[in-house]
């Protein structure tokens, strides 16, 4: 056996399947605007990891470490996971009225446009702003129990936590790539930062107001009012990610910066995950 083959990442890929036959309508505290937003998120998790993905495939053949390409090869499976159990979950949603698969067709064709414009740097600067994004999100999910015990479905809670699991683990491979890979380019990580988030915000928005009138539930305003003041009142859900997200401007950062490796093993023992 090669040196190369006895190194092994820092992380499992781990084999998931989950079941949503039994998964209720508003399964995130019986509410329709937090279950909305959440399924939101996840109408654009099969197609934004297929692009992550496709962003490292393009440059991997150029790193030439070989720790950091076990690194790719962990990421790379880890994602295609995601990717599946999302899309698994979102076909449910969508077959019992919850129209999420218009999104995932709008999220395809937008992100597919994005590999034909955009050159194999830039799609990783994206990638790297996306997957901040998502490790901000995961470690949040994970610290904010008063939201994840919202979770009125085990499926769904193991599902949304696994993935928090997973996005902490591997938070680090893409922008350790890209800063392998390309010295001295922060005004490009930072501006495809400014460009990925407001584009992200704008289809979330636009989602989220679909989802809501699709459902019959766009003048149902204790819904939203419950909703927004969660996610932006004082102790916000999102409200607390502002500093966390705004620090990926820092010159020096370095998603590690951001411990969570306390977290990320609390929840393997909870959820009883390998690795």
């Amino acid at each position: 056996m090669t040196a190369q083959a006895q190194i092994k990442s820092s992380f499992p890929v781990r084999r998931m399947d989950f079941g949503f036959t039994d998964v209720p309508k508003y399964w995130f505290h019986d509410d329709p605007f937090l279950t909305h937003f959440l399924s939101n998120l996840s109408s654009l998790f099969p197609e934004g990891e297929f692009f992550f993905v496709t962003s490292m495939r393009n440059i991997r053949d150029q790193i030439d470490d070989p720790v950091l390409q076990k690194e790719i090869s962990a990421f790379i499976g880890q994602e295609a996971m995601h990717s599946k159990e999302h899309k698994a979950f979102n076909d449910y949603a969508t077959a019992h009225g919850i129209d999420v698969d218009y999104m995932h067709r709008r999220v395809g064709k937008l992100l597919k446009f994005g590999h034909r414009i955009l050159n194999h740097k830039q799609q990783l600067a994206v990638t790297c702003a996306l997957e901040h994004f998502t490790a901000t999100i995961a470690k949040q999910l994970m610290v904010r129990e008063d939201w994840n015990g919202r979770m009125n479905d085990p499926v769904m809670r193991k599902m949304w936590l696994w993935h928090a699991v997973e996005e902490s683990e591997h938070k680090s491979v893409c922008y350790d790539a890209y800063q392998r890979l390309y010295k001295n380019t922060y005004g490009t990580r930072a501006s495809f930062m400014v460009l990925a988030w407001s584009i992200l915000a704008a289809v979330l928005v636009e989602q989220q107001l679909r989802l809501m009138a699709k459902d019959g539930q766009l003048t149902n305003v204790k819904s939203w009012a419950r909703g927004l003041w969660g996610l932006f009142g004082y102790k916000g859900f999102l409200t607390q990610l502002t500093l966390p997200l705004l620090d990926y401007f820092r010159p020096g950062f370095h998603p590690e910066d951001h411990d969570s490796e306390t977290l990320e093993k609390k929840y393997k023992e909870i959820l009883a995950l390998q690795g």
